[in-house]
């Protein structure tokens, strides 16, 4: 019996000693290459966690003494991939269209030749997509770099100048000012060195757009150098719209329709007088690595239409056989009219009892008048069509303003509220605003 104690309790110390091999002196080497990974990859503090965006790399090996130790990598998540490349790093791949933030565990197991291994881990965040999201959600997102972190590509913000630290320099042909966006203007993003035509006469008060990379500069939230002025008032960025498009597989469509405006740079089919409609393909902001088809496009003015010409087109973009185009039924909207368009769409996708989370305008022409104007509440309720879209009408519920009172059908108005689905209906809410009449 004591016999079998002592062999039962030498098992054990042997089971108990297994897994913890790789941490013992006589692997000093395994544990300094641990040490190494550690120091390249911690996070900043205990506090922050790393933001990965985008797919970023890592490294396969690490050499001590002379001897290279292998690493192998893993993640806790499914939509986390790990990529061997040829030259021996390591992709970590992450889903860059994330619909809400994802938070990982990072591993790296470093192994010797004889099988020993030591593993350490990193927690790690992937934020929601920024694609196709307000400024706001921009900026709660700039605000969780950490001190260092940059974004790894461009965003564009829409904002007021609410100071300027630096003048404008002749030296330097730029200037750094400060913006407050909407609803967030407690939360300021300063544009350092901000050049681009008009910035040398900016001044307090001034709304404008600005473009470039953003981070963290010592816990201040800025654009970094070489951020760009795109122009006075709102001026919203289409390359989120064709980033998604071309990520589409073939055969794949976006979810909703949307607008886009290009200048035509070909005609691979010439009006048809007997279909009513032409195919032409436009580049959409100067990008020519992303041009996009209108397939059979129709509306006014398509009959006439010759390359060079700007115009803005709506409909449902697809991938067909890797052709990225709008697909047939893409319909010509006036230049100037697809930011409402685009609105309109994304309301039309609205569950019932949803609203939009941003007060939004639009400008549209009155199809009807639902409601007559009240004397005792002041109000009247219409109907408008934006960019004569007629599937894409919006109620005006209770509308209220100057002008209101004498409203009739044709008239275009221009109105400001929250937009929601109402029992079906596309309506603006209770309390929108009248804030012109044509």
């Amino acid at each position: 019996m004591k016999k079998l104690i002592a062999l039962i309790a030498v098992l054990a110390l042997c089971l108990t000693a297994m897994p913890v091999l790789a941490e013992t002196a006589d692997n000093a080497d395994l544990l300094s290459a641990k040490a190494y990974i550690y120091q390249m990859y911690k996070n900043p503090s205990r506090t922050d966690i790393k933001s990965t965006p985008a797919d970023y790399d890592v490294i396969g090996s690490v050499p001590v003494d002379g001897v290279e130790y292998k690493v192998e990598w893993s993640a806790d998540s499914d939509t986390i991939k790990v990529i061997v490349n040829e030259d021996g790093s390591v992709t970590i791949d992450v889903d860059e269209n994330n619909s809400s933030e994802l938070f990982y565990k990072l591993t790296a197991t470093v192994s010797d030749e004889a099988g020993n291994t030591a593993s350490v881990s990193f927690d790690r965040k992937v934020p929601a997509s920024l694609s196709g999201m307000s400024y706001e959600q921009i900026v709660d997102y700039a605000y969780t770099l950490v001190d260092g972190e940059k974004t790894v590509k461009t965003y564009r913000l829409y904002g007021t100048v609410i100071k300027i630290p630096t003048e404008w320099s002749e030296q330097y042909g730029n200037i750094t000012v400060d913006i407050a966006i909407a609803g967030k203007e407690d939360m300021p993003i300063e544009c350092y060195r901000l050049k681009g035509e008009g910035a040398k006469d900016l001044k307090v008060g001034d709304q404008i757009t600005v473009e470039g990379y953003i981070k963290n500069y010592k816990g201040l939230i800025e654009f970094d150098s070489g951020c760009v002025l795109v122009g006075y008032g709102e001026i919203i960025s289409q390359q989120p719209i064709l980033d998604a498009a071309y990520q589409l597989l073939d055969g794949e469509k976006l979810a909703a329709p949307t607008a886009l405006k290009g200048t035509i740079v070909k005609i691979p089919t010439e009006w048809s007088e007997e279909y009513g409609n032409i195919t032409v393909d436009m580049i959409v902001d100067g990008n020519e690595e992303m041009p996009i088809e209108c397939y059979r496009l129709t509306g006014e003015g398509a009959k006439d239409l010759a390359i060079g010409d700007e115009i803005a087109v709506f409909g449902t973009i697809k991938n067909y056989k890797g052709l990225i185009e709008f697909d047939k039924g893409c319909v010509l909207i006036p230049v100037g009219t697809e930011n409402e368009v685009r609105t309109v769409a994304a309301a039309y996708q609205l569950l019932d009892g949803e609203a939009m989370k941003t007060v939004n305008t639009l400008t549209g022409v009155i199809a009807s008048i639902d409601n007559a104007y009240s004397e005792d509440y002041k109000n009247i309720t219409v109907t408008i069509v934006i960019a004569g879209l007629e599937d894409y009408k919006v109620q005006c519920y209770r509308l209220a303003g100057e002008g209101a009172k004498d409203l009739k059908v044709g008239d275009t108005i221009t109105v400001t509220g929250t937009i929601k689905n109402y029992k079906g209906t596309i309506e603006f809410d209770k309390g929108c605003t009248l804030d012109a009449v044509k």
